[in-house]
């Protein structure tokens, strides 16, 4: 509990914590669209690019969490739970449509989830610590004047 150790975790679960952020968040993104559509807020023809820019945000927000908590690079963790997150995607697509428009829009749906999973492994690189440290100067006590 307290001892003052890290708990570690085991790697393959990084990717699928990740994933499962990315589909949580697709799947919250696609309620609301559906949600603004029923109310008339969203037109019908403004329900695609919402969708891309939810597939986006997901597969960036799984990536960023990925790329912290793993030992790889901050770019191939990424890019590997995009990969994942699209991986469900298709699967998904398949079983429910028995295809996927490749050249359409579901073409550009996994190129938005790519590009998320690209944003997150170039924005989510590690921290960089300063070998020395900021120097500070030790505090002198002021010298007697002499008159």
């Amino acid at each position: 509990m307290g001892n003052g150790r890290k708990k570690d975790t085991v790697l393959w679960m990084v990717f699928v914590q990740g994933v499962a952020l990315s589909l949580g968040v697709y799947l919250l993104v696609t309620v609301l669209a559906s949600l603004l559509l029923v109310k008339a807020v969203l037109p019908e023809a403004g329900a695609f690019p919402v969708l891309a820019a939810g597939c986006c945000l997901s597969a960036c927000l799984g990536g960023l969490t990925c790329t912290r908590r793993s030992p790889w690079g901050s770019l191939p963790s990424a890019l590997v739970c995009a990969a994942g997150f699209l991986a469900v995607l298709i699967v998904v697509s398949l079983l429910c449509w028995k295809q996927i428009s490749w050249l359409g829009r579901g073409g550009l749906l996994l190129l938005c989830g790519a590009g998320g999973g690209l944003l997150a492994g170039v924005l989510g690189g590690r921290r960089r610590r300063r070998k020395g440290g900021k120097r500070v100067r030790p505090v002198r006590k002021k010298e007697k004047v002499r008159l």
